[in-house]
């Protein structure tokens, strides 16, 4: 009996101890829930796309590689960006971005459509996109080996494109303190890949350095481009589940999680501080 009675405590006592972790993710999880299952007025959302992106090349000067991001190149110099259009890439990016928001449970309006928006039901938001660039530049890897009592380097000269985005996000008619204008960055990129490593050839005493590489395209600069307007469509929707999750649960120990959302199942997962918006100060 005595051993019995000692089993529930200690049943009872990890009950207690998991609590604050159940505490915290179920209630969340249910208000997640409640914001793309159960509300009768889905978000209205404005996308306000950009009247000017910027598209620079930054070589890499080995004589000066801290300054490498202070000023551009000429365009003419890079090995890439050269051959594209600003505004074909932005478009590209534009059109992906307002594809992909379509797939989650928001109403998505463009700047024509803003008598529209305005009278539309329930929370409405703007996400302006207030800067865009596009980037490509250059970045040393090196690989370093001592082999005997000799070190060997091998450097490679890699090229990169980013795609940088700061959109200004405010609820319409709630500019309080708490609740106003805040900037979400975003980063994407893509460049060449190279794995290797050195060979030591014990009979000659000869070492080499072999590799296999994955250089990138111009192909990989629309498929950036594309990829990262889906990304940013999720990073809006789940910006604003968060927010309505972080105010809207019902948690004793601790906060909600931060959810992610997955379009295509219908079903969320817990995220950390990466793959979503970076919140900067407006």
């Amino acid at each position: 009996m005595m051993f019995l009675f000692k089993k529930r405590l200690q049943n009872i006592a990890l009950f207690f101890l998991l609590l604050p972790a159940l505490s915290s993710c179920m209630p969340g999880l249910r208000t997640a829930r409640q914001f793309t299952d159960s509300r009768s007025e889905k978000p209205a959302v404005m996308i306000v796309p950009p009247t000017l992106s910027f598209i620079n090349y930054y070589p890499f000067d080995p004589a000066n590689p801290q300054a490498q991001f202070e000023n551009p190149a000429n365009l003419e110099e890079s090995n890439f960006l050269k051959d594209f259009d600003e505004e074909e890439l932005t478009d590209i990016f534009v059109e992906s971005l307002f594809a992909h928001l379509k797939r989650y449970p928001l109403r998505v309006f463009r700047p024509e459509q803003f008598d529209e928006f305005l009278s539309a039901p329930g929370e409405r938001y703007i996400f302006t996109i207030a800067q865009t660039e596009i980037i490509e530049y250059d970045e040393v890897m090196t690989d370093r080996a001592l082999i005997d009592t000799t070190l060997y380097r091998q450097d490679f000269l890699l090229r990169n494109i980013a795609r940088n985005t700061w959109f200004e996000f405010v609820k319409v008619d709630d500019q309080t303190e708490e609740n106003g204008m805040q900037v979400l960055y975003s980063n994407f990129f893509t460049g060449d890949f190279v794995d290797g490593r050195f060979r030591y050839r014990g009979l000659s005493g000869e070492v080499t350095y072999q590799y296999s590489s994955i250089l990138v395209g111009p192909n990989d600069i629309i498929e950036l481009n594309r990829f990262a307007g889906q990304r940013n469509a999720r990073y809006i929707f789940e910006h604003l589940l968060n927010r309505y999750v972080q105010k809207n649960a019902s948690t004793v120990f601790a906060s909600p999680a931060y959810f992610r959302y997955n379009v295509n199942t219908n079903s969320f997962s817990r995220g950390g501080e990466q793959n979503r918006f970076i919140l900067l100060e407006p």
